[in-house]
């Protein structure tokens, strides 16, 4: 009786492991080509999405993507404003998200500035969960105030652009 219960109990573990594999053994991915985690190419995204093959991504096209992201920002990938997004745009989108965005020292005071007296202190900071802003709040306040001016904040964003040189 227990090597039936055991036999049964492999042939289970054997049935998920390859429902879990999808179609091929390789997971549900597809083609196979692309790797766990990796990011389609320009090339691969519009193959994908390019439904009636003239080679660019209108507007109806956008909408298949499953993320959302060419269609919610279909009019910034289309720098010459014709009305599709051909390879050149879509390779030039990719490459300016991939690119670290630098932080505004003026947004970030505007963003938590919560009583708006162009100054930021430690409980607006902690509110607003600026961890960057929280680690290093006593080196950033160089007059040592207790709050965080513009210059302050960007002297502080200026270093750490450096850093990450």
């Amino acid at each position: 009786m227990k090597t039936k219960t055991l036999i049964t109990a492999i042939f289970i573990l054997t049935s998920i492991n390859l429902f879990a594999q999808g179609p091929g053994g390789r997971g549900g991915r597809g083609n196979g080509n692309q790797q766990r985690g990796e990011k389609p190419s320009a090339s691969k995204i519009l193959e994908m999405l390019d439904v009636n093959n003239d080679k660019v991504i209108d507007k109806d096209e956008a909408s298949n993507d499953r993320r959302g992201k060419i269609s919610e920002d279909f009019a910034k990938i289309d720098t010459n404003e014709d009305g599709v997004i051909d390879l050149d745009e879509l390779e030039a989108s990719l490459e300016s998200m991939d690119k670290p965005r630098e932080i505004s020292a003026e947004k970030v005071l505007k963003e938590v500035d919560d009583n708006e007296d162009g100054l930021l202190n430690e409980l607006e900071v902690a509110a607003k969960d600026r961890r960057e802003l929280i680690n290093n709040f006593k080196i950033i306040d160089t007059d040592e105030d207790g709050q965080l001016n513009l210059e302050e904040l960007k002297t502080f964003y200026s270093s750490m652009k450096k850093e990450k040189r």
